[in-house]
Formats: C-alpha cells, sequence, structure tokens
C-alpha cells in the first residue's frame, strides 16, 4: 500500500507540472509557424508565451476555487487527485483566496492585451474575450459535459489562432489547422485527468475510462497529423510529430481494459502528456527543417 501510495503522489507531481504544456506548446508552435517571417519579434513571442501560461495558471485557480478547493463530488480531483493544488495553493488561508489569486493571475494578462491591441487592433480583444470567459466558467462547463469540447477549442484553434493574430496580425487559416492534431491530444490528456474513480467487484478501487473515446482522440490526432502533411499545410519535416506515437500506445497498453488501477491510470496520464509534447515538438521541429534541409 505505501508502495502504491508512492507512485500515486509520483504520479501526481509530474502531471502537476507537465499540464503547463498544454499552453507552453500552443505558444511556441505561434511562434515557430512565423519562423520565416523576418519581422517577428522575440519580445512579442515571449509575451504570448506569457500571456497563454497566465491564462492556464489563472483559470487552474478558478477551477480550484469552484469545484471548493476540490472537494466537490461531481469533480474527478475529489477522488483521484486527493490533495491535488494549484501552486502555492497551500499557503492560502480561505476559500475564497483562490478566487482573488485567479482574477489577479488573468488581470496580469491586460497589460499584455493592451499590448498586442496597440500592435494589432481589435481582433486581439475577441479572442482574449472569449478566453476570459472559458477561464471563469470553465466549472460550469465540465459539469455540464462540455469539458473536451472546451479543452479542444481553448487549447487548440483558441491559443494558435490568437497568438498568431498577435505575432502577425493576420487572422490565417494556418493557425486553425495546425492546431488540430495538438488540440486533439491536449484534450486526450484532459478526459484522462477527468476520468471517474469507482469500486471494482473485489473491492479495489480502480478507475472507470471509455477506451473507444481515447482511441478515437488518438488516432484522429496523429490522422490529422498525416493529413496536413499530405495537403502541404505542413511540411513533410514535420511528419517527426509522429514520434508521440510512441508514448500513445505505452498508454493504450496501460488502459487496455475499461478499468485501470490508479497507479495503471496515472501512469498512462503521464505517457498522454509526452505523446502531446512529443508531437508539437515534432511538428515544430518539422517546420524549422523545412527552410535548412530539402528532401524533396
Amino acid at each position: 500500500m505505501t508502495d502504491n501510495n508512492s507512485k500515486r503522489s509520483a504520479y501526481i507531481l509530474q502531471i502537476k507540472f507537465l499540464l503547463f504544456s498544454a499552453s507552453v506548446i500552443p505558444a511556441l508552435l505561434t511562434g515557430i509557424l512565423t519562423y520565416a517571417k523576418t519581422d517577428i519579434f522575440t519580445l512579442d513571442w515571449l509575451l504570448v508565451i506569457v500571456g497563454l501560461f497566465l491564462g492556464q495558471a489563472g483559470g487552474d485557480y478558478l477551477y480550484y476555487y469552484f469545484t471548493k478547493n476540490h472537494t466537490d463530488q461531481r469533480d474527478a480531483h475529489s477522488k483521484i487527485f486527493a490533495g491535488w493544488q494549484p501552486l502555492f495553493a497551500r499557503y492560502f488561508k480561505s476559500h475564497a483566496t483562490a478566487f482573488v489569486v485567479g482574477l489577479v493571475v488573468l488581470f496580469f494578462n491586460v497589460f499584455i492585451l493592451y499590448y498586442f491591441y496597440i500592435a494589432v487592433g481589435w481582433q486581439i480583444l475577441v479572442f482574449a474575450a472569449v478566453g476570459g470567459l472559458i477561464a471563469l466558467t470553465f466549472t460550469f462547463l465540465m459539469l455540464k459535459g462540455f469539458k473536451e469540447v472546451t479543452v479542444f477549442i481553448t487549447f487548440g484553434p483558441l491559443s494558435l489562432a490568437g497568438g498568431y493574430l498577435a505575432l502577425t496580425g493576420e487572422i490565417a487559416s494556418l493557425p486553425f489547422l495546425v492546431s488540430i492534431p495538438v488540440g486533439l491530444l491536449i484534450t486526450l490528456v484532459a478526459y484522462l485527468k477527468g476520468a471517474r474513480i469507482k469500486t471494482s467487484a473485489d473491492g479495489q478501487n480502480v478507475v472507470s475510462i471509455k477506451n473507444k473515446l481515447i482511441d478515437f482522440l488518438t488516432y484522429s490526432a496523429f490522422v490529422s497529423l498525416l493529413v496536413l502533411v499530405v495537403f502541404d499545410v505542413l511540411p513533410v519535416h514535420s511528419l517527426l510529430g509522429l514520434v508521440g506515437i510512441i508514448p500513445a500506445v505505452q498508454m493504450r497498453r496501460k488502459l487496455s481494459a475499461k478499468q485501470a488501477s490508479i497507479p495503471q491510470y496515472l501512469s498512462a496520464t503521464v505517457q498522454s502528456l509526452f505523446a502531446m509534447i512529443l508531437a508539437g515538438a515534432g511538428i515544430m521541429a518539422g517546420w524549422i527543417l523545412q527552410y535548412h534541409l530539402t528532401i524533396f
């Protein structure tokens, strides 16, 4: 039992920090998609990275608050991720502090938003308003069954298209299309992270999962990457993103049944994060390599 608890704590700690890749990978990708544009400033890209990171962090604090510090029984964190807290939440002296901190973190993005509003115009305000609204209403949407759809929109099209607009002043199809495989893999992580715990026939705590949904999200992500290469949206070099299949296969092996032990489930969630990170990194590396290495 002690060994299982130790493994559980280690997996949860990994997941806690790796989850920030959900905003960092899209933010990095937006800058990479502008690699050939000589008028892109490094400062602007850094501000996009910070802005998306703060958006995710602020949303986490609000999520923590609206689920009553993850004690709401409708929230998977109340059981599987017992003791899960956003960064520094252990120092909060009252339940309401998480709400205040969430709003303060999001408020810092106002300065970044104003910078890009001056640079690219009012369109950036639309993306920011949608992102802010999602941060405030995410818990409500999750409890209504819209968690996966909301995560896909937020960390897929909204993040990439908004970041691309901030860097280039353009609303283009490229970031929307490239966001599909990345958004699907982030959605896979979100689904796994929100799985439900139940008691098996032998009295053990197990996690109930929908393997058909897991397979759909995984296959759709990597097939969409192939399609983007076939239709020349991404260069053939970005097939490097298929390296993400390796941890995806490892994830699926751990979830071969409709139920999984909690350590198996948490390990699979870590693998899903690595699948998303490696796929995103491969796409980015491929985009850069097309300018330096001719294949065809």
